[in-house]
């Protein structure tokens, strides 16, 4: 399999499209907002158990005893009936703001799709309101797409997890010996770990499949399985170009997150001062001294948010356009070497 396309040209015209379209920042920004809101799911139980006897409960201490004869399903049950439509209202609220999130952070890609491939064809200039209206007829086969990829790889994680953790509770309330228990936290273990690994490698060939789609969608005005489909055909045919393409662009991602940890370090360096001479001399100031130390160290967190912020979001608008740019430019020019040649009778038209 040859490398078909030269990798030195895209990354050296991306770079040019990003500074040339700074407009395109601003999407960059929003498609930060994909990763931003991705949740992190945390599945925490616990339990616990008294003494047969009475005499341990008197070992409890005194403001732990009204919880003992307590009813705790009596509480949770009026606990919900009490605030039951707030909590509903908060998990309405929370699911409205993700899918704002998400549909900022999808026009944000669509943007960056269709910019990139409009400057490639030559464009001399982009607006963001001309970019945003035509983005919008792309938003919901983006969306489409992403759940259709997105809600098996989510189930599937929710499988694991529980699967794993009832293999633990399994392993914990079972009568078995210590290095039976030993033996089998191991084996959960490495099952585990490989079942990630495999998942992970699948994850990672299923999300090159799927960029390739969402350029099939924006710049070609694919269906949605259309375009998945021209999105495998595109990576099955070229799989070794665009796993170099992902490699660099990981590389390109991770020297740029360690210059932008060092410059934010950088930044953030009075604010750590600050709180090293707060918390150090605290103890031997006045009560009116240390409330002024706590003042100049309020006024420093807040100075050094106001740059770190917008730091932070510039970098992440210009990374993400460039990267975006990147993947663009490289189905362009995989796509163009795709496309059958014209046969020879057919090029040079016959005079009539």
């Amino acid at each position: 399999m040859n490398f078909k396309i030269d990798l030195g040209e895209i990354l050296t015209k991306s770079w040019k499209i990003t500074w040339k379209f700074k407009i395109l920042w601003i999407f960059g920004i929003l498609a930060g907002c994909m990763s931003s809101n991705q949740g992190n799911y945390n599945f925490n139980s616990g339990g616990g158990g008294g003494s047969n006897g009475s005499g341990g409960n008197t070992d409890l201490p005194d403001f732990m005893r009204p919880f003992q004869e307590m009813d705790f399903g009596q509480v949770v049950r009026e606990f919900f009936n009490q605030y039951f439509g707030i909590i509903i209202g908060v998990i309405l609220a929370l699911c409205v703001l993700w899918f704002v999130f998400y549909f900022l952070g999808l026009m944000g890609k669509i943007g960056l799709i269709k910019g990139a491939g409009k400057a490639d064809q030559g464009i001399e200039s982009l607006t963001f309101g001309e970019l945003w209206t035509e983005s919008l007829r792309y938003f919901w086969r983006l969306f489409g797409l992403s759940l259709l990829v997105g809600l098996p790889a989510f189930l599937l994680t929710i499988l694991l997890l529980v699967g794993l953790g009832l293999g633990v509770y399994t392993a914990i309330t079972g009568d078995m010996s210590e290095g039976s228990l030993i033996a089998m936290f191991i084996g959960l273990g490495g099952v585990f770990v490989l079942v990630i690994c495999g998942f992970s490698l699948v994850m990672l060939v299923v999300g090159l499949i799927v960029e390739q789609a969402y350029n099939a969608i924006v710049l070609e005005d694919r269906g949605l399985l259309e375009s998945l489909g021209r999105g495998w055909e595109v990576f099955r045919q070229n799989w070794l170009t665009v796993f170099v393409v992902g490699v660099v662009q990981w590389l390109i991602a991770l020297v740029v997150g360690i210059a932008g940890f060092i410059i934010q370090l950088v930044i953030a360096m009075p604010l750590i001062i600050v709180v090293v001479m707060t918390v150090a001399s605290n103890a031997s100031l006045s009560t009116s001294a240390g409330q002024g130390m706590v003042g100049v160290l309020i006024l420093t967190l807040c100075c050094s948010l106001a740059i770190l912020v917008p730091f932070s979001l510039l970098l992440s608008g210009i990374q993400n356009t460039y990267l975006q740019a990147v993947w663009t430019l490289t189905y362009r020019r995989l796509t163009a070497l795709m496309q059958p040649s014209l046969p020879a009778q057919l090029e040079v038209s016959e005079p009539q």
